[in-house]
């Protein structure tokens, strides 16, 4: 076994924050190829909390307050929301890197332990969340954050420490407040990670008989949250709760990817559960009972995670991998298949990082190629924001408006060939049926044109106006300078959020998201509003609310 120094290790943490870091900071701006409703998304939460609100009191979100107050800090010190975000990432890292080395230094060797720190910390800098798609993307960064916190207290939990790793009589307590402190953060992060792996990081704990550090983790997330709650006030905890119900309830969003089953058994994700079940097995058979059971614990997590989050990428094969990589037997033992048992625990990891190494591989080059961006190609998603104008979108994407429409409403002669009206169900709204239109790109140029309507004649909608908007998530009230929908969801899970505070009912008649407008507009009709007429543009439906 290599023995870690921790100076060594705490320098070559430094370089690869300094590194992947100093490159994503280059380039003087974010500049974004993919998912511009989840950039729109994360900078209307920002630009609502430097105004003062907070999440979930002020304005619903499932996403907890940690994803967003880096960001919020570095915008408020005078950086653009481009930079602010970047530097965000760079401080999260550098807050994590202490608790990285502690788990190569106290739980890893060799190779496993540096490579645990290259895979933690270019996962906290990339900018992107992974898949083998190279645009760059700040969707889902908090999950990304919310993996590495996650890493790090299962491999605490789970693993004992080396001898010389022991504090005398502080044995367990730095242990404990490191992983109270990152699940801590996990739920204030992406609380499916916290619901995920709480319960199996506990039972490692007690498995190996770490008990002063599970009583010391408790406390740790007891302190954590009652600070929360001095900071917020008694109703923060119950308001985020409310928020996380709105996302159970949601036709559409509560999982938003491949169904369960194949995510479990699918073509993708075949191999990686396999691998998986053999490695608990092996590890079992390897004399290694303990870790395989915490391992078998935690598999339920594992798969729960990817199949909720947008995207379903297993990035738990690379902590696979080093888990694996860490418990490797001496030789001599014979496990299934009647293989070494070293040279088995060693395979199953190997076959785990290279069905990770496409989105592992896209993670670790996306700071560079946002380097070799070509600005040209690119224009700011909020332009008329001075401090939006270091977040840059495609032009191509942006500004090219292209709709998906049911030809048959166009073409009623193509009637008796189509089924078309089984598959896309025409959305209504008080007796009136919408255009089956979906709107594929030109969001930026689309809401912009809303923008500047609403105060153009017939809207003449004053800068303090509020919009609840039905689709999935609108920029029209930054764009057009409006006020932000106090108690409104920046992006639409539920429910009718800040209705009671909204002047008027925006309806796309191109929404980005059809089936996201359609439970919006039912539940709108359900909540005893008194509309005036709408107003009609040929992008908008816009219904004045009686106060």
């Amino acid at each position: 076994m290599t023995k870690i120094s921790p100076l060594k290790y705490a320098a070559f943490l430094a370089i690869l924050i300094l590194i992947f870091g100093g490159v994503g900071l280059a380039k003087g701006g974010l500049y974004i190829g993919r998912h511009e409703g989840d950039t729109a998304h994360m900078i209307e939460i920002v630009l609502r909390m430097l105004t003062g609100q907070v999440p979930h009191l002020d304005f619903s979100t499932p996403i907890g307050i940690f994803a967003f107050l880096p960001a919020v800090g570095f915008a408020k010190a005078g950086l653009g929301l481009g930079q602010a975000f970047i530097a965000g990432q760079v401080l999260v890292a550098v807050l994590l890197a202490p608790l990285i080395g502690r788990v190569a230094v106290s739980r890893l060797s060799g190779l496993t332990a540096w490579g645990f720190g290259f895979v933690t910390v270019s996962m906290v800098l990339s900018l992107v969340h992974g898949e083998n798609i190279t645009a760059l993307s700040v969707s889902m960064y908090y999950n990304r954050w919310a993996w590495a916190a996650a890493f790090i207290a299962i491999l605490l939990a789970a693993l004992p420490p080396h001898d010389d790793a022991k504090a005398p009589r502080m044995d367990g307590v730095l242990d404990g407040m490191i992983v109270g402190a990152m699940l801590a953060a996990l739920a204030l992060l992406k609380p499916t990670y916290f619901v995920a792996f709480v319960a199996p990081i506990a039972f490692a704990f007690v498995l190996r008989g770490a008990w002063r550090s599970l009583w010391v983790g408790v406390l740790t997330g007891g302190v954590i949250a009652g600070v929360m709650v001095a900071i917020y006030g008694v109703d923060f905890f119950p308001a985020y709760v409310s928020d996380l119900l709105s996302v159970t309830r949601s036709d559409t969003r509560a999982a938003p990817g491949a169904p369960l089953m194949e995510v479990i058994n699918g073509p993708r994700f075949m191999i990686g559960s396999l691998a998986l079940i053999l490695s608990v097995i092996v590890l079992r058979q390897a004399g290694q009972d303990r870790a395989g059971l915490v391992l078998f614990l935690l598999a339920p997590g594992f798969v729960y995670v990817t199949y909720q989050n947008f995207g379903n990428d297993p990035k738990w094969l690379m902590l696979l991998a080093i888990y694996l990589l860490a418990l490797r037997p001496e030789k001599g033992r014979r496990v299934v298949f009647n293989a070494d048992a070293r040279n088995a625990v060693a395979g199953l990891a190997l076959v785990s990082f290279a069905l990770i190494t496409p989105s592992f591989q896209n993670i670790v080059t996306s700071p560079f190629r946002h380097l070799a961006t070509k600005a040209l190609d690119y224009a700011p998603q909020f332009k008329t924001r001075a401090e939006l104008r270091d977040v840059f979108v495609k032009t191509q994407r942006t500004a090219t408006v292209l709709g998906r429409v049911v030809m048959v409403d166009d073409l009623p002669q193509l009637a008796p060939y189509v089924v078309e009206d089984d598959l896309f169900k025409p959305v209504t709204f008080l007796g009136e049926t919408l255009p089956r239109c979906t709107l594929q790109s030109g969001d930026v140029a689309m809401h912009s044109y809303m923008a500047d309507r609403l105060k153009q004649p017939p809207f003449n909608f004053p800068q303090d106006s509020q919009f609840f908007v039905a689709d999935i998530a609108s920029g029209i009230w930054i764009l057009g300078g409006f006020e932000p929908l106090k108690g409104g969801a920046p992006w639409y899970y539920s429910g009718t959020p800040g209705i009671e505070n909204a002047d008027a009912i925006i309806i796309p008649t191109c929404p980005l998201d059809a089936e996201i407008e359609r439970n919006a507009l039912a539940a709108l009709e359900t909540a005893g509003l008194v509309l005036r007429p709408p107003l009609r543009d040929d992008t908008m439906l816009v219904y004045p609310i009686v106060k």
